[in-house]
């Protein structure tokens, strides 16, 4: 009885997670979690990275990225709202954004679009030099870029309707603005400045999973306090100071805030890189449950919401090209980001080796194969 569940137990964590990540952690549990020695077998070290946490010079220049990212984010959205709400006094609801506040959402996605690219190909270095048969990205990390700048883009657009909601009806402004206040000003835009505080304060462990500590920020029963899984350190940094690196079985506190405040400012491929190659395996479930809760509360609550007073806007009051084009953009953003949120990558790969497997086995047997999915665009 006791083998069957040991074994309903592992299948289960197999289906959950990463099986190079799975096999480290049950290697690391026969040997007491020792570190390896250096005359180990050389192809158990290129088969399974190592999971570590931010040494606190890298974690400070994500923290520094992360802040002038929230900083430039509203401060434009802000200016380009109200510069537009200028424009539409003017003309009306035929009104166009003027270049500068064009040039400036512009600007402003392609900057952040950039430099999260940036961040993620620094944060995985460590990968590349570890093994050099992998890049340290997957296809998947593509559409989590995709879906993070078609999510600030939406947000900016929802932003720039509002002058126009204004001015067409005053019914349809009333229930934009109370909309974006509740899902954007309430759960993002608050959260948000809660998540920058906490990522100055040390004690301060308040998480968008955990909003009763909103207030007191402290978690005596929770991983944060706890032992939970931590992975060792990679072989090339032993040199490093060994202050400056959480070893042992201490919980990336710093790496679960950044990965926190990088999915709430919709860096998705940020918060990818970090959750998979930073994040242990004992805190992947929350940020699933944090990636799944955020994704289709905002989707039901704003996206869906913007998406009906847009079309009743463009029905009743007047055809403006920017309303439709802020529709199309949210209708895209509300789907691909409960796609991203629902599928998860692991799944994917595993599904493909699933097919491999199956495909392999009954090519052997001489038995007809089936058709099997291409999944190497999924990774």
């Amino acid at each position: 009885m006791a083998r069957s569940e040991t074994t309903l137990d592992l299948e289960d964590l197999a289906s959950r997670y990463d099986t190079q990540v799975l096999r480290e952690y049950l290697l690391e549990q026969e040997d007491g979690g020792a570190r390896p020695q250096p005359g180990e077998d050389a192809t158990d070290q290129a088969t399974l990275p190592d999971i570590y946490d931010l040494r606190s010079r890298c974690f400070r220049r994500i923290r520094a990225l992360l802040v002038v990212n929230f900083l430039a984010y509203w401060s434009t959205a802000s200016y380009c709202g109200y510069s537009f709400y200028l424009r539409v006094e003017e003309i009306g609801t035929k009104a166009m954004p003027p270049m500068e506040v064009a040039l400036a959402c512009v600007f402003l996605l392609g900057t952040q679009a950039t430099l999260e690219l940036a961040a993620a190909v620094c944060l995985t270095q460590p990968v590349r030099l570890g093994d050099g048969r992998s890049s340290g990205f997957t296809s998947w990390d593509m559409l989590a870029w995709l879906a993070g700048a078609g999510a600030r883009c939406s947000l900016l657009l929802d932003v720039l309707c509002l002058p126009l909601m204004k001015r067409g009806s005053k019914l349809l402004f009333l229930l934009s603005a109370s909309t974006f206040v509740f899902a954007i000003g309430l759960f993002v835009f608050t959260v948000q400045l809660r998540l920058l505080i906490g990522m100055f304060c040390s004690r301060d462990h308040f998480s968008y999973d955990k909003p009763d500590l909103f207030f007191k920020g402290r978690d005596t029963s929770g991983l944060m306090e706890g032992p939970p899984i931590a992975a060792r350190p990679p072989v090339h940094r032993e040199d490093e100071d060994p202050q400056d690196l959480r070893l042992g079985r201490a919980t990336p506190v710093n790496t679960i805030k950044a990965a926190n405040f990088a999915h709430l400012n919709d860096l998705s491929l940020l918060h990818l890189v970090l959750r998979r190659h930073y994040v242990p395996i004992s805190c992947q479930e929350t940020q699933e449950f944090a990636i799944s809760i955020a994704s289709f509360s905002r989707c039901f609550c704003e996206d869906v919401v913007q998406c009906s007073l847009k079309f009743f806007f463009i029905m009743d009051c007047e055809v403006n090209f920017l309303v439709l084009l802020s529709l199309l953009v949210s209708i895209a953003q509300a789907i691909g980001s409960c796609f991203y949120a629902s599928a998860s990558a692991m799944d994917l790969r595993q599904r493909k080796k699933h097919c491999g497997q199956r495909w392999n086995s009954q090519s052997q047997r001489g038995q007809p194969t089936e058709a099997v999915p291409d999944f190497k665009e999924l990774g």
